[in-house]
């Protein structure tokens, strides 16, 4: 495997997480949205190319956002670790077509959400507001098709299908 396999999933995570933390001048349930962008390229390469992105890389880009967004420390990194498990159980049952991938990073990300809630409910030892975690999952959920485009341009290898030697002819 060459470096730039593992490289450019790295880069596009650690662009994504600090982007998240920039000052974008948005109403604080806008803000809350930002952090889940990175979820999107932790889900497109384990999803599809689990041996390139590390588990460190997902923990790293985290603790990144919870540092320099002061937030609590510890829990991007859970959130983002998890993603990267619910996308490497996800790289088992692979979606073909855009729409099916969209599908697919649909349904994790609303698990990812309500553990996130839970989470978030369980550090405040109160019933966390629901409503930054919903707008965060529609935000995320429609931005994926645009990030996804952008991944998949920066894709060294994209996914061939499962069945590639039916689709040759072969």
């Amino acid at each position: 495997m060459r470096a730039s396999d593992q490289l450019v999933p790295a880069l596009a995570t650690g662009t994504l997480a600090v982007l998240a933390v920039l000052p974008w001048g948005l109403p604080a349930d806008g803000r809350f949205v930002l952090p889940f962008l990175p979820v999107v390229a932790i889900h497109y390469w384990s999803s599809r190319h689990p041996e390139r992105l590390s588990a460190a890389v997902p923990f790293v880009a985290g603790l990144v956002v919870d540092v320099l967004s002061n937030g609590p420390l510890g829990y991007w990194p859970l959130i983002y670790l998890v993603s990267y498990m619910l996308g490497v159980e996800a790289h088992r049952f692979p979606a073909s077509g855009p729409a099916a991938r969209w599908a697919q990073f649909t349904g994790v990300l609303l698990a990812l959400v309500i553990a996130a809630w839970c989470v978030a409910s369980l550090y405040h030892f109160a019933i966390s507001d629901w409503r930054p975690f919903a707008w965060a999952f529609w935000v995320t959920a429609l931005s994926y098709p645009a990030i996804a485009f952008v991944l998949r341009a920066l894709d060294p290898a994209p996914v061939r299908p499962a069945n590639d030697r039916l689709v040759r002819g072969v």
